[in-house]
């Protein structure tokens, strides 16, 4: 019985104290989609290789995409790279701003250095845009469209197009 009782007020107390997965983020307590808590924790996927073992570990990257607000494709291949920015608006859709560039290294470093010196505070997803349209300009937008379902559907023209049988692709889920 002794064991039993001891079960359950360890249980008890774990439930208690550690109810608040959020209370190490300063502000209310942020929402699963809140800009706070995704500032807090971006993610960066970044693969190497054949295109169809690209695009296999693309899709299985355990976002839910339509969630987010703000993430960034760069695939780099022999000819060049593309950078997609891909933006939830207030109507639940998503624009895509696109730019080509020969390389990505410079780049993707400075958007690391830019997630790094926000350190959470900001929203991550505009400091990113900041750098892209500093380092790349204005980018061309296409016309909002439904968000995507997966991520393979969000990420899987840029793996296609790029040319050369080794690339680079590199994922970054902001906010």
């Amino acid at each position: 019985m002794k064991k039993h009782t001891l079960i359950v007020t360890l249980i008890a107390a774990a439930s208690v104290g550690g109810g608040s997965a959020y209370a190490q983020y300063p502000s209310p307590a942020p929402t699963p989609l809140s800009c706070l808590l995704s500032s807090w924790s971006p993610e960066l996927y970044s693969f190497y290789g054949a295109k169809d073992v690209i695009a296999e570990k693309l899709a299985n990257i355990p976002a839910k995409l339509s969630e987010r607000r703000v993430f960034l494709q760069v695939t780099q291949g022999d000819s060049g790279a593309d950078v997609k920015l891909h933006e939830r608006q207030k109507d639940g859709t998503f624009t895509v701003t696109e730019w080509t560039t020969k390389q990505t290294s410079r780049l993707l470093a400075e958007i690391d250095k830019a997630i790094v010196a926000n350190k959470g505070v900001n929203c991550v997803g505009e400091q990113v845009k900041a750098v892209l349209k500093k380092e790349l300009g204005k980018g061309e937008v296409s016309p909002p469209a439904a968000a995507p379902e997966t991520p393979k559907a969000a990420f899987g023209h840029s793996i296609d197009a790029a040319r050369g049988e080794f690339i680079k692709s590199t994922v970054i889920i902001l906010c």
